[in-house]
């Protein structure tokens, strides 16, 4: 058996941040599992990774004996390293420990439950609407046990224990609080994460691990499809991606700053609203049609900082993104100066050739996409490598919108992005494209594009679900229509079909993309069938492209 630690200083911190990385990524596929959707679109274990890793990093650099020093490099780490919404509503518990530990010499039981207790209270107040059966939930719940642990005279180790044993239990009644998590069968994703990150953190501090430990997520052995891995497609009303306006990341600092203050004015013009931070440092997420009125808001209240945490993905998902990489590293990117270039994320080689045509040579691909989101340091130097001053950046997938935002921040260039969603968002907006026009006329032409457009995906279930109503069984296909499921069946072409006609209109265009496991034949075939059951529209044009994504069998676009 391993020495339980004794040391109680500011590396004691250093050690939790490691052990609560280790149980991230222990766990990484399971909480990948937990989705919604049972849709590969996502990836909030690895995301919650990297969010860990992040702050796992700078502790190793910047730990040091003294408490409070540590624990404010800790919270400023986690700050800046999170991703989305969840991932500020987890550094609140970083940044509760660092309230608690401000001017105390060692790590003590009732400070460290009092950091729990400060923390849970950050959590609420960083959301304008909480919602209980989420991570929300969770960290009241345990912070309550710490406290009554800690009340209690036991050691700082009973106290985590107290924690995780009741973050774990209010995982597990998370469906019973939020419908859409009983309804889709699974727990709520970004609660199991807290729960392991302090489960792992106790493993360490009874001595009996790294932190690596195993958690089997409740009900997990109905969730994981023959892949083992599908992206969380956001169950959380404070976490989810809104099908509108541009997802936006900032971060101010200054020296009065009022949170509750700013949480109100953002709420005001933008849409889920989270704020993290405190009087000299807060990161900033909120939904805007204008993002450049968040920009001049945030100004109005401190100093826009560029510091942003970037790190390299763990070597799994590097040498993946690295098999995925290979048709795109050897298709030739645009070297020719141009007025305005465009990054575009893509997947599929066929996907990517369509870009690079619709762009007229101004079009630099990143190879990403589902289950792979690009860093903000890859798009940062693909905006960098791409041949012009002023760049276009189309994520074409809601969770890069973010990422593309900072990567935007961060460059010297004048570049603009447009949240798209899609892939098929973005053919739409590089229809729009004009090499002649200016950056602030290609942007605004480009993003009324995707007014009106509706977008599906045709895809294999990776688990048993009913979501909408809709049963799908794990294998079987379903089709997705502007975030909402349409139908599920055995066969794709009966449900690229039925995505389609649930948004037919006369005088349509219709573009069907083709994914890598549809053979000619079959792609053929569909073709031939959807243009008979359309032949009662009048004025539809229907284009079928082969583009040779990954994960759908179909996507297509009705405009």
């Amino acid at each position: 058996m391993m020495i339980a630690p004794t040391t109680s200083n500011g590396y004691l911190l250093r050690d939790l941040a490691k052990a609560a990385l280790n149980a991230i990524v222990t766990n990484q596929n399971q909480l990948n599992a937990l989705n919604v959707f049972p849709v590969p679109d996502g990836d909030t274990g690895t995301n919650m990774g990297r969010t860990m890793r992040a702050i796992a990093a700078d502790m190793e650099a910047n730990a040091t004996e003294h408490v409070p020093t540590t624990a404010e490099a800790m919270a400023r780490a986690a700050l800046l390293g999170a991703r989305g919404n969840s991932g500020l509503i987890m550094a609140q518990l970083f940044r509760g420990i660092r309230d608690s530990l401000r001017e105390v010499e060692e790590i003590n039981p009732t400070n460290f439950a009092n950091g729990l207790s400060i923390a849970a209270e950050l959590a609420y107040g960083a959301v304008p609407n909480p919602v209980e059966g989420t991570m929300l939930t969770v960290i009241r719940e345990a912070a309550g046990a710490a406290s009554q642990s800690a009340a209690d005279d036991a050691h700082i180790h009973d106290v985590l224990d107290a924690a995780a044993t009741q973050a774990l239990d209010t995982t597990k009644r998370t469906p019973e609080m939020l419908e859409v998590l009983k309804e889709a069968g699974v727990v709520d994703a970004g609660g199991f994460g807290l729960t392991i990150m302090l489960m792992g953190m106790s493993q360490y501090l009874r001595g009996e691990g790294d932190g690596s430990i195993h958690v089997a997520a409740p009900g997990i052995e109905n969730l994981v499809g023959e892949s083992g891995v599908v992206v969380d497609a956001s169950s959380l009303e404070i976490a989810e991606e809104e099908a509108w306006g541009y997802c936006t990341n900032i971060a101010i600092e200054g020296t009065a700053l009022d949170i509750p203050h700013l949480l109100k004015e953002f709420d005001r013009i933008g849409r889920s609203p989270v704020i993290a931070g405190d009087e000299t440092i807060a990161k900033i997420h909120v939904h805007m049609e204008d993002p450049g009125e968040a920009v001049s808001l945030a100004v109005q209240n401190g100093a826009v900082t560029l510091e942003v945490s970037i790190q390299n993905m763990d070597a799994q998902t590097a040498e993946w993104a690295e098999n995925r990489r290979t048709d795109a590293a050897s298709a030739e990117q645009p070297t020719d100066p141009v007025e305005i270039a465009v990054v575009a994320v893509v997947a599929g080689k066929g996907m990517a050739n369509y870009y690079r045509q619709a762009g007229m040579g101004a079009c630099f691909i990143v190879e990403g996409g589902d289950t792979l989101n690009p860093s903000v340091q890859d798009l940062l130097e693909a905006v960098n490598a791409a041949p012009s001053d002023q760049v276009i950046l189309l994520p074409n997938n809601k969770n890069i919108v973010g990422a593309a935002e900072q990567a935007s921040e961060l460059s010297e260039k004048s570049t603009a992005v447009i949240p798209t969603r899609s892939m098929q968002e973005g053919v739409a907006a590089m229809g729009a494209f004009d090499p002649d026009a200016d950056l602030e006329e290609n942007t605004e032409e480009m993003a009324d594009m995707l007014e009106g457009l509706h977008v599906g995906s045709v895809f294999r279930a990776s688990r048993d679900a009913t979501m909408g109503g809709v049963h799908v069984n794990q294998g079987q296909f379903m089709v997705l229509v502007d975030g909402e499921t349409v139908a599920a069946s055995d066969d794709e072409l009966d449900m690229l079909i039925a995505g389609v006609n649930s948004v037919m209109h006369h005088g349509a265009l219709v573009a069907v993309y083709i994914g890598e496991e549809i053979d000619p034949d079959a792609a053929r075939h569909a073709e031939t069938r959807l243009t008979r059951e359309l032949h009662h529209y009048n004025r539809v044009d229907i284009q079928f492209v082969r583009g040779d994504q990954p994960h759908y069998a179909y996507l297509f676009a009705v405009e």
